[in-house]
C-alpha cells in the first residue's frame, strides 16, 4: 500500500506521515524546503521516501507520478500563510498563498488521481472556511475555501472511479509556528472558535485518517475542533 503526503516532513504533515507508516503504508513524504528534516526522516524510518517537490510545478509532479506508480492514499496537506493586514498585503503575497495552497492542491489532484483505484484523497482545509475567518489571513482563508470546492468538484468527477475525496477542516494545531504566535491573540482566537486547547498533531493525524477510512461520503467536509 502506498500513500503520498504533501508537506509531509513538518508539523501535521509529519504526524500524518508517521501515522500512515504505523499502519503499514509505504509513504512518499513530499517537501519543498525542509531538506534537512527530510534527510533525518529518511534515516529514521523504514518504508519512507522523502522527496523534494514544489507542488506548484506540474511537470515535477508528473515526473514523481511516473516514479511512484500506483497510489492508495493522497493527503494534500502542504500550505503556506502570510498573515498581515490587508492594507499591507501585496497582490503578489495574496496570489502566492493562493497559488501554493489552492493551485498546488489542484495540481496534485489532477496528476495523482489517475494513479488511484478505489483510492482515498484527503484535503486538509481549515475551520476558518466555516465561519471562523480572520482579516489577517483572508488569502489563506480564501485558498482553503477553494479547497473545499475542489473537494466537492473532484468527488463528483472521480465518482465513477470509486475514489473517495474528502476535506478535513481542523482548528488551531499545536505546531511550532502556532506556538510562536502572540499568546494573547492566540487565546482570543481559541475563545472565538470555541476551541478549548490546541489540537495535538499526533492525535489529529490519527483522527483524520480514521475519518478518511470510514464509510464517510465522498465530498464531505469535516470540521475538527476537539479530539
Amino acid at each position: 500500500m502506498k500513500a503520498i503526503v504533501t508537506g509531509g516532513c513538518r508539523g501535521l504533515g509529519a504526524s500524518l506521515t508517521c501515522e500512515l507508516l504505523n499502519r503499514g503504508y509505504e509513504v512518499y513524504a513530499l517537501y519543498n524546503t525542509s531538506a534537512q528534516i527530510a534527510q533525518e526522516m529518511n534515516k529514521l524510518y523504514e518504508n519512507i521516501k522523502c522527496m523534494q517537490c514544489d507542488i506548484t510545478d506540474s511537470e515535477r509532479i508528473k515526473a514523481l507520478a511516473k516514479e511512484i506508480g500506483s497510489v492508495d492514499i493522497l493527503i494534500n496537506n502542504a500550505a503556506i500563510a502570510i498573515d498581515n493586514d490587508y492594507h499591507d498585503k501585496s497582490f503578489e503575497e495574496f496570489m502566492e498563498v493562493v497559488k501554493v495552497n489552492l493551485g498546488g492542491t489542484y495540481n496534485m489532484l489532477k496528476e495523482i488521481s489517475p494513479l488511484m483505484k478505489d483510492g482515498l484523497i484527503i484535503n486538509i482545509s481549515s475551520n476558518n472556511t466555516l465561519g471562523n475567518n480572520s482579516p489577517l489571513s483572508m488569502d489563506y482563508d480564501a485558498s482553503k475555501a477553494g479547497i473545499n470546492m475542489l473537494t466537492r468538484a473532484f468527488a463528483e468527477a472521480l465518482e465513477g472511479q470509486r475514489i473517495k475525496v474528502i476535506a478535513v477542516a481542523p482548528g488551531w494545531i499545536d505546531t511550532e509556528p502556532i506556538r510562536k504566535m502572540n499568546p494573547q491573540y492566540l487565546r482570543e482566537e481559541l475563545l472565538k472558535e470555541g476551541q478549548r486547547e490546541l489540537l495535538d498533531p499526533k492525535k489529529l493525524a490519527k483522527r483524520i485518517i480514521d475519518i478518511g477510512l470510514s464509510d464517510i461520503k465522498s465530498g464531505s467536509i469535516v470540521e475538527i475542533k476537539e479530539l
